[in-house]
């Protein structure tokens, strides 16, 4: 997670909005990674862990599920 916690506050700051979407079994190295870029308010759309286990059907509405967060960070910017 950390490479994409790097990515996601380097194009932030450069004013591009971005999302970053991880499983829930990140958070305290995304938000330790985002404090120390700068940016500890940074929150990415979390999904549950683990997905590597799961069918393509729930693959799917996980993502169906997390869209709308994803969509509505990316316009609020």
């Amino acid at each position: 997670m950390s490479c994409s916690v790097h990515d996601v506050i380097r194009f932030e700051k450069k004013g591009i909005p971005t999302v970053n979407i991880g499983t829930d079994a990140f958070t305290d190295e995304s938000e330790e990674q985002s404090r120390l870029l700068g940016m500890p308010d940074y929150n990415p759309v979390w999904v549950a862990h683990p997905v590597a286990i799961l069918t393509t059907e729930q693959i799917q509405t996980l993502a169906r599920d997390a869209a709308s967060r994803i969509v509505e960070r990316l316009v609020a910017q």
